[in-house]
């Protein structure tokens, strides 16, 4: 007797699975998916994630990695924000690092033939503030490649383990007197852990969704007031308040810092952007499923937070031992975005670049390029090689130009991934990225710090005030 074959089950990858919602999206979707867990970690040995998930380490500044990482994925979920070290030493904004691995992700995506990618945005409209306008140019970013996009715009998200609870918790237990600005008393909707996990099972692989936006906010306006007075009661604490509508929002981020320094300023910042946003949503289906099996906020708060210890600011066991590996390996990265004139591309802009610093360091280097477009950089006087950039044309089109670093008494070779320079347009062409990746200093680390690394940064700002300049049709150098 012939047994039928078990339905073969859609495989869905889900990228940034450190953080508490990532962990909690792969749990909940294993039961109807095969979950493909990307991790960036180094440290992390090739095993299952437990429950059915299956890890699979990869770059996420490499193209052809992610490619090789989604390769036979249905659906995929796009968590990922770069708030922790990926070398040594980042020379980066991580809103930059943000954009450049979403059209990595995008790019790999659509060259597997991933069917559809989901993302979680801030909720509201409209709103002007720096986590809005990011959230927007990455929607712009994983659109690019043309896999449909689904958005589910949400406040803060509840739940144990989450930094937010651990932040609410701090503030009681460390603060006699905790001043309040005006953005506490903003009313907000949060959504809690479980509701966000409903609006997932109800969007993903369904084609109903693609291309759709959401958003999804629970029925409950509170304030950071009325979370602070309630995690108080939670924690058997007076809870002493001093309002202060004046109060720089800068300094009120300063006293975060100091509270939870192991949180990074970025994600402190997006707090208080969903605080003083007074966002409100709009009705539809997936809110709507998510009403469905609401329970109060108050009861989502007391489970988050009484699981929360005094100093409870441990780094994860994962995190420290990725943190040794990259110290171990003395990689560096560093991206800068560069704002294009009008009618340039990468393509010119490598050429310009390489010809704009050799003006501008001319007593000290020289820039040569050969026929087949690669670099190199020369002591001057003397003609010692202190850098070769070998040209990739299969890695380059006209909106990308990457370079391989191949030689130089700057660089050291030890194997492992390829140090690499790329230009790459983004946003449509209105900016491009300027990345160094996995460069291996051969100077000692500490004098490379001090003086290489501090001198590339210099320059760069100024390269990034030079092509600000081209951009308004200022002078040429």
């Amino acid at each position: 007797m012939t047994h039928p074959e078990p339905p073969v089950r859609p495989r869905i990858a889900i990228a940034g699975t450190s953080s508490f919602i990532g962990a909690a999206v792969c749990r909940a979707l294993a039961p109807r998916f095969e979950v493909v867990a990307l991790t960036r970690s180094m440290a992390l040995p090739m095993s299952d994630g437990g429950e059915g998930i299956e890890v699979r380490p990869c770059d996420h500044f490499s193209r052809r990695e992610l490619a090789a990482a989604l390769e036979g994925v249905d659906y995929a979920i796009y968590l990922v924000h770069n708030r922790d070290p990926s070398a040594r030493l980042d020379q980066a904004q991580s809103r930059d690092m943000d954009l450049l691995v979403a059209d990595n992700f995008a790019w790999a995506a659509a060259r597997a033939g991933v069917k559809q990618i989901l993302c979680r945005a801030p909720l509201g409209r409209g709103l002007q503030h720096d986590s809005a306008r990011h959230a927007e140019e990455m929607q712009e970013v994983l659109r690019s490649h043309g896999v449909p996009l689904t958005v589910l715009r949400t406040g803060l998200v509840l739940g144990p383990g989450g930094d937010l609870s651990r932040l609410l918790a701090s503030l009681v237990r460390r603060l006699p007197v905790i001043p309040l600005p005006r953005l506490a008393e903003t009313k907000c909707r949060p959504i809690q852990l479980e509701g966000f996990l409903t609006a997932i099972r109800h969007c993903v692989g369904q084609p109903g969704t693609f291309g759709q936006a959401y958003d999804v906010f629970g029925p409950e306006a509170i304030t950071l007031r009325w979370m602070l007075q309630e995690t108080a009661t939670l924690l058997g604490r007076p809870a002493r308040f001093f309002s202060w509508p004046a109060m720089p929002r800068g300094l009120f981020l300063v006293l975060l810092r100091l509270l939870r320094p192991s949180l990074h300023p970025d994600f402190l910042a997006y707090l208080l952007d969903m605080f003083s946003g007074d966002a409100t949503g709009q009705a539809n289906p997936v809110e709507r499923q998510v009403a469905q099996s609401w329970r109060p906020l108050q009861e989502t708060l007391a489970a988050s937070v009484q699981g929360t210890r005094p100093g409870s600011a441990v780094r994860s066991p994962q995190r420290t031992r990725d943190d040794e590996v990259l110290r171990q390996m003395r990689r560096v990265r560093s991206i800068q975005r560069l704002r294009l004139p009008e009618g340039r591309n990468a393509q010119w802009l490598a050429d310009h670049y390489f010809r704009w610093l050799g003006t501008l360091m001319g007593l000290f280097i020289r820039t040569e390029r050969d026929g087949a477009g690669s670099w190199s950089v020369r002591q001057r006087p003397g003609g010692l090689r202190l850098l070769e950039l070998s040209f990739q044309p299969t890695h380059s089109t006209p909106d990308r130009r990457m370079y391989f670093i191949t030689g130089g008494a700057l660089a050291r070779f030890l194997g492992g991934r390829t140090a690499r320079l790329e230009f790459r347009d983004l946003l449509g062409g209105r900016y491009s990225m300027f990345a160094i990746h996995d460069f291996d200093p051969s100077l000692p680390w500490v004098f490379y710090r001090f003086t290489q690394a501090l001198i590339h940064a210099l320059v760069m700002k100024g390269f990034q005030g030079h092509m600000e300049q081209l951009a308004e049709g200022g002078p040429r150098l």
